[in-house]
């Protein structure tokens, strides 16, 4: 004889929990991948930016490394010292400016080259400030330099000097005014609180 058990079917009260269950499995997996996402984001932008800051300071130490004891000139025919360097530019206090001669790219020449930072208006102030690459068609040019800017979201931008004694001098030039300094030190604070520092030498001071 045949025993035959009645077929039971999930109640109303399980099928309701396996689909709370399902809900909330479902709610930490999104959870989980939308984290995931935010940090590879995150991690793009820090690699993108730490990149713009890579070259930006491998763009001014090729410069400073071909650094040439040429004066520069006014519009007027003045002349101005080879390495050139202001803590306030057009009397703003939140900035600062390097300007130098170079050797050309290959051809021989010699260009006038700068480097300079503002702070920015109030209104963009907490945005920080911008490096920009100053740029002059020959050393004795009296148009105005074509302005590029380099890095954004600088908070501060320090430069010092090493002269022949071994010291680091905030200002240059010194008495000596075709003199050269050993080497450039370059302190830059970013907005998001990090703070870059690099040296570079200059050659043709030795």
């Amino acid at each position: 004889m045949m025993i035959r058990y009645p077929h039971r079917g999930f109640t109303l009260i399980e099928i309701l929990l396996a689909m709370t269950l399902m809900a909330i499995i479902g709610v930490l997996g999104f959870r989980g991948l939308d984290n995931v996402r935010h940090a590879s984001e995150r991690l793009s932008s820090t690699a993108a930016r730490w990149q713009e800051i890579a070259l930006a300071s491998d763009r001014i130490g090729r410069d400073v490394r071909q650094a040439f004891a040429v004066p520069g000139r006014t519009g007027d025919g003045r002349e101005t010292p080879a390495w050139l360097t202001r803590r306030w530019v057009d009397e703003r206090p939140e900035s600062a400016q390097l300007v130098f001669s170079r050797l050309g790219n290959g051809d021989g020449d010699v260009q006038r080259i700068g480097y300079r930072w503002d702070k920015g208006t109030s209104e963009d102030a907490a945005g920080g400030g911008t490096l920009s690459l100053l740029l002059w068609s020959s050393v004795d040019a009296a148009l105005p330099a074509r302005r590029y800017a380099l890095l954004d979201g600088v908070a501060k931008l320090e430069l010092s000097y090493l002269d022949h004694q071994g010291n680091w001098l905030a200002d240059w030039p010194t008495a000596m005014a075709r003199q050269l300094p050993r080497a450039l030190r370059l302190v830059v604070t970013l907005v998001e609180g990090g703070v870059v520092e690099r040296i570079f030498d200059v050659p043709a001071a030795e």
